[in-house]
């Protein structure tokens, strides 16, 4: 079975797949070593990690670089954070899939913060290159319509969701929500598997299932609690004037 497959079965459980979010080969291996079925990079924190602010401000070719570092050292299915594709010309999108695909990514986030019109055209452009190409990529529709604090979000997204499946999406990832009530509303009115981000006020994994969530991210958090331990530490020892507290 391939990795395309496997995620794909994954997101398919009674049980929702949790996922961690890596942003270096380490992380990564870290991640497959505690026993997860499935990584996903994260754009903020591999920009973060090389100095660039978040938004597609890391070259994409610094981007691809980590991914295959990622690829090189783990097994498990790997699921890249595409961010808005790295373009906004369709031809160079389906150029900056295919090299994921030659990297062996099972799958991908693509978000929507331009818009949906704009978003349309992109899902519609990697659908059909697929399926010209005869390949296969799980693509986890992002929406940021609560991120954004648009107008009657809730409304917004299942509309969209709607949408993004018709053009080809196999989930969507919903940013931004931080209740369980309008989760459930989500997931009962979407037919595609529903990932969100375990935020402190909805971090059970228990209860994210009874929602109905198929898919758990940890999106930048996890990178961001491990540089606030480093950030502790490197003051301890400048505080102290000792190395002990390394030890």
């Amino acid at each position: 079975m391939n990795h395309y497959q496997t995620f794909y079965d994954l997101h398919q459980r009674e049980q929702p797949l949790l996922i961690g979010n890596a942003w270096n080969a380490k992380s990564a291996q870290i991640i497959e070593k505690a026993g997860f079925d499935a990584i996903a990079t994260s754009s903020g924190a591999i920009a973060d990690s090389l100095g660039y602010k978040d938004g597609e401000n890391i070259p994409f070719s610094e981007m691809r670089y980590i991914v295959e570092r990622i690829r090189s050292v783990t097994s498990i299915p790997v699921s890249v954070d595409m961010e808005r594709g790295y373009s906004d010309d369709l031809k160079l999108v389906t150029e900056h899939i295919q090299k994921m695909l030659d990297l062996g990514v099972a799958g991908i986030n693509l978000e929507d913060h331009q818009g949906e019109e704009i978003y349309l055209k992109k899902l519609y452009a990697i659908r059909n290159y697929l399926q010209q190409t005869n390949q296969q990529l799980f693509i986890n529709a992002r929406t940021d319509v609560f991120l954004q604090k648009l107008p009657d979000p809730l409304e917004t997204v299942i509309i969209r969701a709607g949408l993004y499946k018709d053009a080809g999406a196999d989930g969507l990832f919903v940013t931004g929500v931080q209740d369980a009530g309008t989760i459930r509303e989500i997931v009962s009115a979407v037919s595609m598997p529903v990932n969100v981000v375990g935020l402190s006020q909805i971090s059970s994994v228990s209860l994210l299932a009874e929602c109905g969530v198929k898919r758990i991210s940890m999106a930048g958090i996890l990178y961001s609690a491990g540089y606030k331990k480093i950030d502790n530490l490197v003051l301890t020892v400048k505080e102290e004037n000792s190395l002990a507290g390394l030890y």
